[in-house]
Formats: structure tokens, sequence, C-alpha cells
């Protein structure tokens, strides 16, 4: 039975005829394994295994029906662990199924409503500026999502980032969707926001929409009448025709790819992991020591360089193949990779995604405990200020 827990409603339902899964047989993703999570902290309802993990709230739930997960330092929680009020911190994945719907309040860089629809996955990263203002991504991995921005604190920026574009958003109302074929489209329905991609830029104002095919230029156009919802829907249609008609290459394509980048991600996980108990201890420490921290650091930067060269690749093609498994289990894409049946390989997938998705968890949370001691020494120094590493921290840039 699934659970449907509000503090308010939703007023209306979000891109109505806009349904991915309806060409899906219903798929959960992985669940949590009651009792084995480690022994911990409770905080608003919500489990988290260290005080040292702890991290400044950037935001809480608001709402959650069906299938959702929220993923925070390597452990998975399902809609049965997660209420409403629960405090959601910085590189927390919210991860909905093929009937999960999820609202979140983000109050890190000023304030913004974020609806997440079925089959969709994000985090939030957020990085102090000069300035006294912060920089918020929200990285969309798959999905779809409405967001509305109420305000945008002053010296602050507020992005939203999928595999193919980069929206600069401010104090507006709008929607990014993203389909099987990494196309991306954004629609304006109030305000403006700045969509990039492959170098080039363009403002789309309210009413109009935006969209980003892989590896190329942003195209803006008036969306008729202002029906947004049938916009989505023609643009729906025709995402999902152009999948299908090339679902093996992109398959083959994923697949070399996570069959090229899982060891040097296991290796630099390793690498990265080594350091953790030292830098819980060191994040929950009072007090500053300049040089134990620079030492640790200089320690500690090799693993973290390491780590942010292949995560970005290693964590979009995790998702992108989990999004994938389910049109394969359609019979759409179906293939051979190098001798390998693609069936055979997303029965082995599915056996390892959900320790994958612990793992990508993991090392957030070793990232965040890294900016705790990063802001605690040197002030949070962004990119390029001159931080104690040639300028800038090692885990900033971490975009796809």
């Amino acid at each position: 039975m699934n659970k449907i827990l509000y503090t308010t409603r939703p007023s209306k339902p979000f891109l109505s005829s806009l349904r991915f899964s309806r060409w899906l047989r219903p798929v959960r993703p992985s669940r949590a394994v009651k009792g084995l999570l480690l022994p911990g902290l409770i905080l608003g309802g919500l489990l988290v295994s260290s005080p040292a993990v702890l991290a400044e709230s950037i935001g809480r739930i608001e709402y959650i029906e069906g299938d959702v997960a929220l993923i925070r330092d390597g452990e998975i929680l399902d809609e049965f662990q997660i209420n409403p009020g629960d405090p959601l911190l910085e590189m927390d994945v919210i991860q909905t199924g093929f009937d999960g719907y999820a609202e979140v309040l983000l109050t890190a860089g000023g304030r913004s409503t974020v609806r997440i629809q079925e089959n969709t996955a994000y985090y939030i990263e957020v990085e102090p500026q000069t300035g006294g203002g912060e920089n918020t991504r929200l990285r969309l991995l798959s999905g779809s999502v409405e967001m509305a921005v109420q305000n945008v604190s002053r010296n602050s920026q507020v992005n939203v980032e999928t595999r193919s574009a980069v929206l600069g958003v401010r104090g507006t109302e709008f929607d990014v969707l993203t389909a099987p074929d990494e196309s991306t489209l954004a629609g304006v329905r109030a305000g403006q926001v700045e969509v990039s991609s492959s170098g080039q830029k363009v403002l789309v104002d309210g009413g109009s929409a935006a969209e980003v095919q892989q590896n190329q230029a942003p195209r803006s156009q008036t969306v008729p009448e202002g029906d947004f919802d049938q916009f989505y829907s023609v643009w729906t249609e025709a995402r999902l025709q152009a999948f299908r008609s090339g679902a093996p290459t992109f398959i083959k394509a994923y697949v070399r790819r996570f069959n090229d980048t899982e060891p040097e991600f296991q290796k630099a996980y390793r690498e990265l992991m080594a350091h953790r108990n030292r830098l819980e201890r060191e994040a929950s420490r009072t007090g500053t020591s300049l040089g134990g921290d620079m030492r640790l650091r200089t320690e500690v930067s090799p693993a973290l360089i390491k780590m942010r060269s292949i995560l970005p690749l290693f964590e979009n093609t995790v998702y992108r193949l989990e999004e994938l498994s389910r049109f394969h289990a359609q019979g759409i894409g179906e293939t051979t990779i190098d001798g390998v049946r693609s069936g055979d390989f997303f029965a082995r997938f599915s056996r390892v995604e959900q320790n994958l998705r612990r793992q990508l968890g993991e090392v957030r949370t070793v990232f965040r405990l890294y900016r705790v001691i990063e802001q605690r020494s040197f002030g949070g120094l962004p990119e390029g200020s001159g931080g104690p590493f040639g300028g800038g921290s090692p885990i900033n840039s971490m975009g796809f």
C-alpha cells in the first residue's frame, strides 16, 4: 500500500498529460532493506548515520506520495522512513518511482519550491560565494521537475543542470523535462530563464520554451496559446519516437561506458573512503587548526581530485542505465554489446545498481565533510580565488 503524507496537498497536478511512464510497465526502484540501517541519530524523523555527517539544512520535505526514496550517506530510505518536515541536506538524492511524487522547499540561496515527478532523480549542491551569497545547483539526473523560485538572495545564483543544458534562473516559475534520448525542454510559465548548451545561450521569457538536444545549441519558441501541457505532450511523443528508433545505439553506448568507467570508479572509491573516518573526526572538531587542516587537505586532495574526474560521467551513466532498463524491460532496445546480450547485462546491473547508488551517496557525504573543513578554515573559498590548492577547492565544478 502506498503511503500518502502531506502538510498541504498540491494545488494542481503537474504536467498531467506528460507521462513517460505510461509507456512502461510499473517497475519499482530498489528498496532500503529494513533492519540494515546503521545505528545513528534521528533528526526530524529521518535517520542519519553520524553527527559528523550533519550539515546545515538547505530546505525540507513538504510532501511525498507513492514511491519515493532519499539517499543519504550511503543509505537508501524509502517513503515509510521519510516524513514531511524532515530536513533536506546538501547532496541528498531524492528519487521517485513509477508512481512517486514529492515536493521540497529549498532555502539555500533564497526560497524555491521544487515539485518532483515520477521516475525522477536529483540532488542539490550549494557552493558558498564571495560576498556572502551561495551558488545553488539542482542536478537533474533523470526525469522532470517543476520549480517555482520565490526569491534569490543577494550575491546568490540558482541553476538547474541536466545532461544537456544549464538553466540559470531568477524569480520565476518553470518546468524542466528530460527525455530518454538526452534532450531537455525548459518551459517558462512566468519570469525568465537563461538556457545554455554547447557554449551558446538563449533567454526564455514567460510563455515560451527552449529545447536542447544533445550537443546542440538551445532553440527557443513561443508555446502556442500558452498551453504548456499540450506542448509538453507533443514534445514528449516526438522524443519518445526518436528514442525508440535509436534505442539499441543508446544502450550500447551506455553499457560500454559503464564497463569502461565502473572499474575506475571503484578504485577511486576505495582510495577516497580510506580517508572518511579521519574526515568525520576533523569535520566534527570544534576550533580551527589551520596547519592541521592544511596537512589533511594536502593528503586527501589527490583522492578527491581523482574521484572528481570520474564521478560526473559515472553517476550520469548509472542513472541513465537505470532509466534505460525500464524501457528495455518492455522489449525496447534489445541488442548485443560486444558479444553480451543486453538482457544479460541489465540482469547483472539490477543486482549491483542499489549498491552503486549507496556508494555514490557515500562519495557525496565525503565531499560534504570536506566542505565543512574548507569553510571552517578557509571560509569556503570559491574556485579561482586563491584556495590552498592553487585556486579553489578540488570538489568545485562537479558538472555533468
